[in-house]
């Protein structure tokens, strides 16, 4: 368990925006951020959540684990973080079953779906101006091909994922 206290240590500093700065174990994620006001605040941040993402993105590869939407959610001590790790990393099936509900999921189709059908709702609204149906076209399409390089960017780390959580489980590493 101190060899995953040290690697998760070590991501842990690698995305932190003051490596090397003081932080209390107790909410240690809350020190991604250079000057954390309380507990929680990575969550109430899009530059936290950004880094916290990062940080959960790169320990659930190197240990070949996937985290449940409630343990994103908690904000672990360093301690129960790294126990979290060992747990999961016994137990790939629920790793594989975390990861196969984020799949099914997926990044947030739905949003995309009513976003699309109210644009198209304006656009028949304004469709006797020409120059206000034409810049909803536009940002829709900017925000269309937005979605789509994410929405590609989520399947491929969750294929990277899945593939190396089963490695480590042809490995040996699982049950």
């Amino acid at each position: 368990m101190r060899g995953h206290r040290e690697k998760v240590v070590a991501l842990f500093e690698r995305h932190r925006a003051t490596p090397g700065a003081p932080y209390e174990a107790d909410h240690f994620l809350d020190f991604l951020l250079a000057k954390p006001r309380g507990k929680r605040a990575v969550y109430n941040s899009f530059r936290g959540l950004r880094r916290f993402n990062a940080f959960i993105d790169e320990v659930q590869l190197e240990f070949g684990i996937c985290f449940s939407l409630k343990d994103r959610e908690a904000n672990y001590s360093l301690d129960r973080f790294v126990e979290r790790v060992v747990t999961l990393e016994r137990s790939r099936r629920s790793s594989l079953a975390s990861l196969g509900n984020q799949m099914k999921a997926g990044p947030g189709r739905t949003a995309m779906f009513v976003a699309g059908f109210a644009l198209l709702v304006v656009a028949i609204w304004l469709h006797r101006h020409p120059w206000a149906v034409g810049a909803l076209v536009a940002v829709g399409s900017v925000i269309g091909i937005w979605f789509a390089r994410f929405s590609r960017q989520v399947r491929t780390y969750q294929a990277t994922l899945l593939a190396r959580i089963g490695r480590v489980d042809e490995e040996g590493g699982g049950p």
